[in-house]
Parts: C-alpha cells; sequence; structure tokens
C-alpha cells in the first residue's frame, strides 16, 4: 500500500479515542453498592443497562480493533514484512516489562460483565442484553497477547502473532486486506469505533 512505504505504525490511532474501563467503570459500581434495596437495585439496573452495555461496547471494540489491525499488518505484508514503528514496548524499563500484562483491562471486563449478568438475572430475572460476541472478543485478545508476550519483541510485521480467530486473514485478498485497513481508519477517524462489531471478526 503507498501510505505504508516505510513502516508500520503499532497503533493507527486507536489509543487516540480509547478509554480506561477499569476507572470509569468504578462510579457505577460505586453507585450500584449504595443501593439498599432490592428494588432500587432494580430500578438502577433497568435505568442504567442500556449505558453500560453502550460503554462496554466501546471498551471491547478498542480491543476488537486491536485484533483486526495485527491480523491486517501480519499478513498483508507477509511476503515482504515490514518494521513497526511506535510500539512503546520499547522505551519499558526491565521492571515494568515484567510486569507488562496487555489484556489486565480486559479481564476486569470480563469480570465485571460476569457480575453484571449475575445482578440481571437476580434483580430483572433475566440475561443482561449482552451481544455474545463481546465475550468472544475480550477471550481472543487474552489469547492474542500472550501470544505475543504482551509485544515486548513486536518489531516487525512478520513477528505478529495472531488469535485463532483471524487466521482465517490468511484467505483475504489484498483487495480484501486493504478494504479492511480503510473500514479501520474510517471508524478511528469518525470516532465509532463500535461499528467494527459490525465486522466482528468474520465480517470482511
Amino acid at each position: 500500500m503507498e501510505k505504508f512505504k516505510e513502516t508500520i505504525p503499532f497503533d493507527p490511532g486507536f489509543s487516540k479515542i480509547s478509554f480506561s474501563f477499569i476507572e470509569n467503570i468504578q462510579t457505577a459500581n460505586q453507585e450500584f453498592k449504595k443501593l439498599k434495596s432490592n428494588p432500587q437495585k432494580k430500578f438502577w439496573l433497568t435505568k442504567f443497562e442500556p449505558t453500560i452495555i453502550e460503554f462496554i461496547n466501546k471498551n471491547t471494540v478498542f480491543y476488537l480493533g486491536c485484533m483486526l489491525w495485527g491480523g491486517f499488518i501480519h499478513y498483508r505484508f507477509k511476503d515482504k514484512p515490514k518494521e513497526i514503528s511506535g510500539n512503546n514496548t520499547a522505551n519499558l524499563s526491565k521492571e515494568e516489562l515484567q510486569e507488562l500484562d496487555c489484556a489486565i483491562e480486559v479481564k476486569a471486563s470480563l469480570e465485571y460483565i460476569k457480575n453484571f449478568e449475575r445482578d440481571c438475572k437476580y434483580f430483572l430475572n433475566r440475561s443482561a442484553k449482552i451481544s455474545p460476541l463481546i465475550n468472544e472478543i475480550l477471550e481472543n485478545y487474552i489469547e492474542f497477547a500472550q501470544a505475543n508476550d504482551n509485544f515486548k519483541n513486536t518489531y516487525k510485521t512478520s513477528d505478529i502473532k495472531t488469535p485463532k480467530a483471524i487466521e482465517h486473514f490468511q484467505k483475504l485478498t489484498m483487495d480484501e486486506l486493504d478494504s479492511l485497513c480503510e473500514k479501520i481508519y474510517s471508524t478511528i477517524e469518525s470516532n465509532r469505533l463500535e461499528d467494527l462489531l459490525e465486522i466482528g471478526f468474520y465480517k470482511i
């Protein structure tokens, strides 16, 4: 591709519009825990479930985007690997590298979703209205981060190891991969990463 003549960015722009799930969900958790009666908790869940699910979706698509990008740069340049620029792990100390866990917020997200599902079943007598794709994405990201050893040695596109969910990218044509790239950049520019959920792993 013309835009990638020299190096490939580690991050095409996701981090600029990302946020901390742990920090932002704490407020909702604190509010819910302060409620004393079951009717209050039922009312709170009914009122805020759509907002919480939107928040979960926006958080999850960041990780989906990372995997889609990883799949794109690995398979698009498989025959002629390129250097990756902007991987900040290169600037971390040995101590920081030892403690590095790129999936720490993903694990927190999965734990929150499990508890949220439990609360919805108990107080609303039904499952939370969360797409099954959400857990699939988050679990695959854990696999992605572990397979790449938290990206400590990711210097070239050939260094990327993809999760099983996107191994089928190797069968995509160059045009299909380029189309995926354009979709990724489009969602970043429009600040609508949640549109990536329509793509998922398979609708490329």
